[in-house]
């Protein structure tokens, strides 16, 4: 098997793990009470509800919103991304249509809830991939990569909009569990998608910064040396700067604690890497 079939294969299995998760929220928790979801999925509940004389299931509706949204992706983002996005888009709709479970969560918030955190993860799944299940997941992708906002909150800004035409068409009550909703699903989307790729930060000061650093890549942590000053007695300083991954960062407080028991260390986060190494960014 090539390398290209088992990226390809790869990259099917994560937007068919994370098109099922969503699917299973909309189809099996938030239709059953009415209920609305996000981006242009929620778009497509909202004509599937209010004009059911199309006679057109909720999957194709959402084939047919998301075709203009792809020109935009193809324009920004880059034509790998709109491939795998349409073949994401194509898998999340399969889903959508042929997703016959059934649930017994009789209490609408309930419902909303445990569908928001369902559907915030599958969305942080398919957006660990070379594309999205389109809509408004191509927006987000635009907006994290021109301007660093967070996938989940991207997704609530872009929500804002297609809360204002819910607001014209539903109840307010509908409309209310459109936004926990919304604002849970956002949350689980950072918190997964972001804490999957967490990097760190570390500063290290210490007079054995040679010792240190040659036992640090021994162990394939990456350093950088900084010249400073001591803003006290202003002797000359050499700091250790390093980003590495979360699980890197005890094997490199072992280290330098144990060459010099007396080192500064200072760990910081490090949300937005960009790097071969240890960069934590998706290749969109």
């Amino acid at each position: 098997m090539t390398k290209q079939i088992r990226e390809f294969l790869y990259q099917t299995l994560i937007l068919v793990s994370g098109s099922v998760l969503c699917a299973f929220s909309v189809k099996v928790l938030l239709m059953r009470h009415n209920l609305l979801s996000h981006g242009t999925t929620g778009l497509a509940l909202l004509i599937f509800y209010k004009w059911p004389g199309l006679g057109l299931p909720m999957s194709v509706i959402y084939l047919l919103i998301n075709l203009p949204v792809f020109l935009l992706g193809w324009r920004f983002v880059g034509r790998r991304f709109i491939l795998y996005s349409m073949w994401g888009m194509i898998i999340y709709s399969a889903a959508l249509y042929l997703m016959r479970l059934e649930l017994d969560v009789n209490e609408p918030m309930l419902a909303t809830l445990v569908a928001a955190a369902i559907s915030g993860t599958g969305v942080a799944l398919i957006m660990r991939s070379y594309g999205c299940g389109g809509g408004s997941d191509i927006l987000c992708v635009i907006l994290n990569k021109f301007f660093s906002i967070t996938l989940g909150t991207g997704a609530m800004l872009i929500n804002v909009v297609i809360l204002g035409a819910l607001v014209l068409a539903f109840p307010i009550e509908k409309v209310l569990y459109t936004l926990v909703f919304i604002f849970v699903s956002a949350q689980f989307t950072d918190k997964v998608f972001h804490g999957f790729t967490r990097r760190r930060t570390a500063i290290i000061v210490s007079d054995q910064w040679q010792a240190i650093t040659e036992a640090l890549n021994a162990h394939r942590i990456g350093v950088t040396l900084l010249h400073g000053q001591g803003g006290f007695r202003g002797e000359k300083r050499t700091l250790l700067y390093s980003v590495l991954t979360a699980r890197s960062l005890l094997v490199l407080k072992r280290v330098a604690k144990k060459i010099d028991e007396n080192a500064f260390i200072a760990i910081m986060q490090a949300d937005d890497v960009t790097g071969v190494e240890v960069g934590n960014q998706p290749h969109w």
